[in-house]
């Protein structure tokens, strides 16, 4: 019997041709391009901000006719990121409720643009804040400087399965780095990784959260029956050589 994980709230991407955005762009509609940010080698602790923040230009965003809202952080020391992953260098942190004007969100939907109230932009994972707007409003980013590991989920009718968790861990011993992402509402996930990864990575099933379309609203499986991916578990190697999502079909 395959042992279940179930998380009521993870903290550890839409399905495209590609996943490789060096090779194949997200819809013209949606896409905001991100210019390179810089990376600060040791990140330093956000001051109190100015009480009457400003939005500093980003250079090739463009965010009409979308309307820039703000999002809270809800814990303290959030972490903003130079790139969407928890393999990129941190930035800064942020205080608990800090308020930050949301620039866009990369594929997948986990990971926010945002900018600061010292008008540093950066990104931040979606789950540590609340949000002022619809994040569905929000446009997708492609951003810039780095490779993703992407995969979907699928029944056998070849419908999506969201809510699903998996972990990308280099393959080696210690201590390996691990990245992880979860399945959106087209049943895909989207690992972004640091542009110079290399090694051979294993893409493994983790857990089913709360939010899956396989629970019901108290978190139980449907019928009882939950199921789980096949395979569990995928190895790759990077840099990626192919552009294609990684197949797991859902029993």
């Amino acid at each position: 019997m395959r042992k279940k994980h179930f998380l009521p709230f993870t903290i550890c991407l839409l399905l495209f041709a590609s996943c490789n955005f060096s090779r194949t762009a997200l819809p013209t509609e949606t896409i905001l391009e991100q210019t390179s940010l810089a990376v600060t080698s040791t990140p330093e602790t956000e001051s109190t901000p100015p009480s009457t923040p400003q939005l500093a230009p980003v250079e090739s965003v463009v965010i009409s006719p979308y309307i820039p809202f703000y999002v809270v952080t809800q814990v303290d020391n959030l972490i903003l990121r130079a790139n969407p992953g928890y393999l990129f260098e941190a930035k800064t942190t942020l205080p608990n409720a800090s308020r930050l004007l949301v620039l866009g969100r990369a594929p997948g939907g986990e990971w926010l643009l945002v900018q600061t109230p010292l008008e540093r932009t950066g990104w931040v994972f979606a789950q540590f804040v609340t949000s002022e707007g619809d994040l569905n409003l929000v446009p997708y980013v492609q951003p810039a400087d780095m490779q993703v590991v992407c995969g979907r989920v699928l029944d056998e009718n070849r419908s999506p399965i969201t809510g699903i968790q998996f972990a990308v861990v280099q393959e080696k011993p210690g201590s390996p780095p691990r990245n992880d992402a979860i399945t959106d509402e087209t049943g895909t996930f989207y690992a972004f990784m640091p542009l110079d990864t290399t090694g051979t990575w294993a893409v493994s099933f983790t857990a089913v959260t709360c939010t899956s379309n396989v629970m019901d609203k108290d978190c139980k499986c449907i019928n009882g029956v939950c199921g789980g991916p096949v395979p569990e578990s995928i190895s790759v190697a990077l840099p990626l050589e192919l552009n294609e999502p990684l197949e797991f079909l859902w029993k």
